[in-house]
């Protein structure tokens, strides 16, 4: 059973990523030393950075998600089992669902990485 949906608002995609699924917070921070050595550091914003591989994705499924993120779209990902939303983008490196399960020629796998916004 999928424990994620991610959307754009209008086409939902199921996913059920695999065990090395990793979440973690990150801060967009800035940090200089004065002349006389005191340390300042300025913290802008915290935002959530999640990554996670998947299997066995239609090319329905593979085409939408690829198409998101070459549009850069700002996306909803839904936990199924509890009330959490996240709203984020893509921020693959390159496309995010870009191999065939082999021997299935109509299934693909790919790695999800998404920031929250």
């Amino acid at each position: 059973m999928p424990t994620y949906i991610l959307t754009d608002g209008s086409s939902p995609v199921y996913l059920t990523p695999e065990f090395d699924y990793k979440a973690d917070n990150r801060k967009i921070e800035n940090q200089h030393r004065t002349r006389g050595g005191r340390n300042y550091r300025y913290v802008w914003s915290v935002y959530k950075h999640l990554k996670f591989k998947v299997q066995f994705v239609s090319s329905a499924d593979m085409t939408a998600i690829n198409s998101w993120w070459g549009a850069n779209t700002p996306l909803r990902l839904y936990d199924i089992n509890s009330a959490v939303v996240a709203s984020a983008y893509l921020v693959n490196a390159s496309a995010p669902i870009d191999q065939f399960v082999q021997p299935y020629t109509d299934q693909y796998q790919g790695t999800i990485e998404l920031e929250s916004y």
